[in-house]
């Protein structure tokens, strides 16, 4: 069994990956805005074109779309670092071909990471069970990669 550094080393690889190739097809609508999600994700209302609730089964994942920000904005890891008090289990950033994207994780409680993907102005959160980062990491960058 993988241990927890284990865990996010393979999540930061598989969510570098995920930034670094194509985007992911589109395959649902939450008002104007077409973004891929994985089977058995479901959008919640009311979701609209910037702000966009998904769940899956009892998790929540949380989708936030700054139309104002480039594929190259910083806009949201700024804000992500804002407070020098809170520490980071991870703190990756990716640049490529003009675009950055970020991926930060934070314990807030006995095997619960908060996981934070990014890609220019979308950002996706969520609260994980230890044991579902490395998965949530990956599809997260995938839908946040595959919003125009």
């Amino acid at each position: 069994m993988a241990t927890p550094e284990e865990r996010v080393a393979e999540g930061l690889a598989e969510t570098r990956t995920a930034f670094e190739k194509e985007p992911t097809e589109t395959n649902e609508t939450a008002g104007q805005t077409e973004l891929y999600l994985p089977g058995g994700y479901d959008i919640e209302e009311p979701s609209d074109e910037h702000n966009i609730i998904i769940t899956k089964g009892s998790d929540s994942y949380v989708l936030f779309i700054n139309p104002n920000e480039a594929a190259d904005s910083k806009f949201f890891y700024d804000l992500q670092k804002a407070d020098a008090e809170l520490e980071w289990i991870a703190d990756e950033t990716f640049e490529q071909n003009g675009r950055f994207g970020f991926t930060t994780l934070r314990a807030i409680a006995e095997d619960r990471i908060e996981v934070v993907v990014s890609a220019g102005g979308v950002k996706m959160t969520t609260i994980s069970e230890e044991s579902d980062v490395p998965a949530n990491m990956e599809w997260m960058m995938k839908t946040a990669r595959s919003i125009e």
